[in-house]
């Protein structure tokens, strides 16, 4: 069920972005303050070792990250990787709304979500909050906020850090499962 929710919470994020154009803030610590928890020398950039000790996902992705390959992640670097991701994101999230929403209404109505959607149409009564019959991407991302709020409220799950992190770092836009 834990699986289940987080992958339904990554195609909402996915699907969110896409419509708006940019993700919702995560909840935290500023990103400053992550920056400065990783970088424990105090010397503005981040080493692999620190990258893995802090954020295990961005020190397992640390090549892709360096894209100067001076052993080094800067912020720009982290910064220029993580929009590049976001914006992979939203194609695919375009791409899967497109393609679930068969009639072209905008909106996906239960049996285009158990055909194009399945996770989501398991949670379907819960996503629809009017009650219409219809999911938009309003109600998608609304069930994202909701399920990353009550996520931060339990704290981090088994295998996930508990220290500060850079979010999202490291893991497939778009929760890396077919939706």
């Amino acid at each position: 069920m834990k699986r289940l929710n987080a992958v339904i919470a990554a195609a909402c994020l996915a699907l969110a972005a896409g419509a708006t154009g940019a993700a919702e803030t995560p909840a935290g610590p500023p990103p400053e303050e992550r920056w400065n928890a990783l970088d424990t020398d105090g010397n503005g950039s981040l080493s692999r070792a620190e990258a893995q000790a802090g954020a295990p996902g961005l020190g397992r992705n640390f090549e892709r990250f360096d894209t100067d390959a001076d052993g080094q992640l800067s912020r720009e670097e982290v910064r220029a990787q993580r929009a590049q991701m976001r914006e992979q994101a939203r194609a695919r999230a375009d791409e899967r709304w497109a393609a679930a929403d068969t009639n072209g209404d905008g909106a996906i109505d239960l049996a285009e979500a158990q055909t194009g959607m399945p996770r989501a149409a398991e949670n379907f009564g819960r996503l629809d909050a009017d009650g219409n019959g219809l999911l938009s991407r309003e109600e998608m991302r609304q069930g994202m906020r909701q399920h990353h709020a009550e996520r931060m409220k339990r704290g981090p799950g088994p295998g996930q850090a508990a220290s500060p992190r850079m979010h999202g770092a490291g893991k497939p836009a778009g929760g890396g499962e077919k939706q």
